[in-house]
């Protein structure tokens, strides 16, 4: 899509299509801009025009962009030389015309300007200039001695402005325009100097957010007063009704996930209702391109979006309009001022929770503006509703991964456990690369090589681990679709997510890993037996025979070994043991038992649980990096296992064999997983000490 807007404007007068005039190159993509085209257009024709509405636009999408054609009024007969109108604009109206769109309902519109601005002492001095004009609102600006004045028109679905600001001027008179005079859904504005604060550039404007804030605060007690109810219980009611509308906008994987996203709201509505913050006036559009300041002050503009809802829907709006840091300083703001008015409140929760509620309420309110504008207005809206949906999927699913990938990992597993299926995995998969890439990758290159790990601070390797974890997790319920037992028999942990091995594959080389290959035979640091088929001859080493699932490295790191089916000696690897006795540092495996440190702690605890830290380097592996290692040599007796038994136990991350000194040991029993080689490590450390971290020698 391009951003250049041509504009052709067709020319009415007294009721007449007269012709053309046009092309124009305008500067501005907007459509809704409208100053510059009524401009060109009225030197082009020879007198005044005023721009009325959109008739049709090709090429543009969002708003913007294309071959905008325009109707306008002409003050008298034009006097240029005007082109045949592209098309046939013969029109009777539409009963969902707003009152700016025609002649005779803008020059009202303006009459009723001018009668009020005589009324106050301050005639219009000049020609009216046109700023914007479309569906959702027409802004006018008419000079007067004392400044210029705003006439800002809206249609039936807005609310009256002039009473919203005269609500939140009483508890804060500097924050908002002042109002000169009001009728229905026109009003009459003072200018307010300044710039919008598109990207807010300074911090002085930032104070908008907190005393904001405290308005909310101060007119909650008041109550709904007319707004229309936005609440989290309000909204997760309406939404399904507008799901099954958009059902043929949505496709098969999305209406399923957005059925799945309903039935939580109501459940998403309490808890959010739970976190102390009072129901209040929500401007409802609440971004920076709606705050204005002058160096000094800001003040808030456009309320005709307003309704009575959860402060948590302004307190994100500002989010996608701003830079990642910037959006950091405005969130920390917004959470401390509501932690100073509401003490025993849990702000920073009601931002996470509200994250899709965001969403919900845009895709309501853009299907309202559709269901209130006529057909030729559609194209600045359409698609908009199925957008939002799509959009609260995203933040239903990963409410943080787009600003702070840190914590991206584990928003993925919840997300696949919660909508994962085997028609809808693939979908949740690309929502949450399409969250966190490109930078994903390059925030996780620290632990790429053992190097760069080791110098990292103890606190960022922790966090590093622990990412590195969560997204384990995710490879470990992926791969259960590939492992032993196949079919449809009994599965011990039994997740099905429906992804296909090139699926799997495509999802991990898209984060930047590289595939485990089975050119060089067998290697326990990067293959984990899932089959073993028995050779005859029982010293046969262990022979590779075809990769079931496959593994996965991130630079030096090893970060999930690969299934492999292989044959090898009974002497070497026992069946029943080498592929069927507990499997450590594994969350979860179809058909054998795994043995995780995450295992038993709670829903939040276990979460603190790091990957095991294996390095290929070109010095040698090194195995389970760990910042307070313990030696095989000093350990492993007290397991019943010999010291060869217990290298391998840490190598292969299972046991090959029976323990020779345990002849009672069942492999798949609860006293197969009692080993604890969590801090084992190889090479054995000359020492051990807390703040041991190197384990080559110098």
């Amino acid at each position: 899509m391009t951003e250049q807007r041509t504009a052709t404007v067709v020319v009415e007068w007294r009721g007449e299509l007269l012709g053309a005039v046009g092309p124009f190159a305008a500067e501005a993509p907007y459509w809704a801009q409208v100053g510059e085209v009524a401009a060109a257009a009225s030197r082009a024709a020879g007198v005044p025009l005023a721009v009325l509405r959109l008739l049709t636009v090709a090429g543009g999408e969002g708003g913007r962009g294309g071959e905008v054609v325009y109707l306008a009024v002409a003050s008298e007969r034009p006097t240029g030389v005007l082109a045949a109108a592209p098309g046939q604009w013969g029109d009777g109206g539409h009963p969902l015309r707003l009152r700016w769109a025609s002649a005779d309902g803008l020059a009202a519109e303006w009459a009723w300007a001018d009668g009020e601005l005589a009324s106050l002492g301050r005639p219009r001095g000049g020609p009216v200039e046109q700023v914007r004009s479309w569906n959702l609102s027409a802004l006018s600006r008419f000079p007067t001695a004392d400044g210029p004045v705003w006439l800002k028109s809206t249609p039936p679905f807005a609310v009256p402005e002039a009473a919203v600001i005269a609500r939140a001027g009483r508890a804060d008179p500097g924050l908002v325009p002042r109002v000169l005079a009001a009728d229905g859904r026109r009003v009459l504005l003072a200018d307010v100097p300044g710039v919008d604060c598109w990207g807010v550039p300074e911090d002085g404007m930032l104070a908008v957010v907190d005393r904001w804030a405290a308005v909310q605060a101060a007119v909650a007690a008041d109550g709904p007063g007319g707004l229309a109810d936005c609440s989290p219980t309000a909204l997760a009611e309406r939404f399904p009704a507008l799901l099954e509308r958009l059902r043929p906008e949505l496709s098969a994987v999305e209406y399923a996930q957005g059925r799945e996203l309903a039935a939580t709201l109501p459940e998403l509505a309490a808890r959010l209702d739970s976190c102390g913050l009072p129901s209040t006036l929500v401007h409802g559009d609440f971004h920076p391109g709606n705050w204005r300041f002058d160096g000094e002050r800001p003040t808030v503009l456009d309320f005709s979006d307003a309704a009575w809802g959860h402060p948590a829907l302004d307190g994100l709006r500002p989010m996608p309009f701003l830079p990642p840091e910037r959006w950091a300083d405005v969130r920390s703001r917004w959470v401390a001022a509501w932690r100073e008015l509401a003490p025993d409140s849990r702000p920073e929760e009601a931002l996470e929770l509200a994250a899709p509620l965001v969403h919900v309420h845009f895709a309501l309110r853009y299907q309202e503006f559709l269901d209130g504008i006529e057909p030729s207005e559609h194209p600045y809206h359409a698609g908009d509703p199925a957008a939002e949906v799509r959009r609260a999927l995203r933040k239903a699913l990963f409410p943080t991964s787009g600003s702070e990938p840190l914590g991206a990992g584990r928003e993925l597993y919840d997300a696949l456990m919660w909508m994962g299926d085997t028609g809808t995995t693939a979908a949740v998969l690309d929502a949450w690369a399409a969250q966190v890439l490109p930078g994903y990758p390059e925030r996780l290159a620290a632990a790429a090589s053992y190097d760069t790990f080791g110098a990292q601070p103890a606190q960022e390797q922790d966090r590093l681990e622990c990412e590195l974890y969560a997204l384990s997790r995710t490879a470990d319920v992926l791969a259960l679709e590939f492992q032993p037992p196949h079919g449809d028999g009994p599965v011990r942990d039994g997740v099905r997510l429906g992804l296909d091995p090139a699926g799997y594959r495509a999802f991990f080389t898209r984060l930047g890993m590289t595939e485990v290959g089975a050119a060089d035979g067998f290697d326990p640091f990067l293959h984990e037996i899932a089959e073993l088929v028995p050779a005859e001859d029982p010293d046969a080493p262990i022979e590779l025979l075809d990769v079931l699932w496959p593994g996965f490295t991130f630079g030096e790191l090893l970060f999930t070994r690969a299934g492999v089916r292989v044959r090898a000696g009974a002497r070497v690897a026992e069946p029943g043991w080498a592929d069927a006795s507990p499997v450590y540092w594994a969350f979860r495996r179809r058909g054998r038992r795994p043995v995780d440190l995450s295992h038993g702690w709670g829903s939040n605890s276990q979460w603190s649980t790091g990957l095991r830290m294996d390095f290929r380097t070109a010095d040698g592996d090194l195995l389970n990096v760990v910042r307070t290692p313990q030696r095989l040599s000093n350990h492993h007796g007290g397991d019943g296992l010999t010291r060869a038994e217990a290298e391998e136990l840490l190598r292969h991350r299972c046991l090959l064999r029976r323990p020779s000194a345990l002849p009672e040991l069942v492999a798949d029993s609860q006293s197969a997983t009692d080993f604890w080689p969590f801090h084992w490590t190889l090479p054995e450390p000359e020492r051990c000490a807390p703040d041991c971290f190197r384990h080559r020698a110098d």
